[in-house]
């Protein structure tokens, strides 16, 4: 039985390596993406539970150190938020496996048998493309959207 969001089971790669490989990336985001998206969930329901359980154990005037551990925890969730970032990771994660899940499906509309060089390039290019476009927004996100240096070092003079 499939969720909402979840991944299909896909066929057998038909002993093809380079769609073994593309079809591992995929089902690598699939779980990244989905994990990603249940700490989110957790980690914001979590943290409104906090906030909220503040609010009421000060309006029914609790010891303050029940609010102040209720307020600490609300503080907490949210370093924990910023620190993790799991919904943005959420989101790359599902752009890629989006990204590679259509590249796989137009590779397997050729037949196996007209599947040249031309086809196996496409789709190579395709998973590496996506893996370096996750990377690089992944590490922009940590640098805080400054551009970094580019890829490969400094140029040489």
């Amino acid at each position: 039985m499939l969720t909402h969001g979840a991944t299909p089971p896909e066929p057998g790669a038909d002993n093809d390596p380079l769609l073994e490989h593309a079809l591992a990336e995929l089902a690598w985001y699939a779980r990244i993406r989905d994990r990603s998206r249940r700490w989110h969930w957790a980690v914001e329901l979590t943290a409104l539970l906090a906030g909220a359980a503040t609010v009421v154990a000060a309006g029914l005037r609790a010891p303050a150190a029940v609010t102040a551990c209720l307020a600490g925890a609300a503080v907490f969730i949210g370093g924990f938020r910023q620190v993790f970032n799991h919904a943005e990771r959420y989101v790359l994660a599902a752009e890629a496996w989006s990204r590679l899940r259509a590249a796989i499906r137009r590779y397997r509309l050729v037949p196996g048998a007209g599947r040249d060089e031309e086809a196996r390039r496409r789709l190579l290019e395709e998973v590496e493309a996506v893996a370096a476009s996750e990377l690089r927004s992944w590490a922009a996100s940590r640098r805080g959207g400054q551009p970094g240096p580019p890829a490969g070092g400094p140029p040489l003079p």
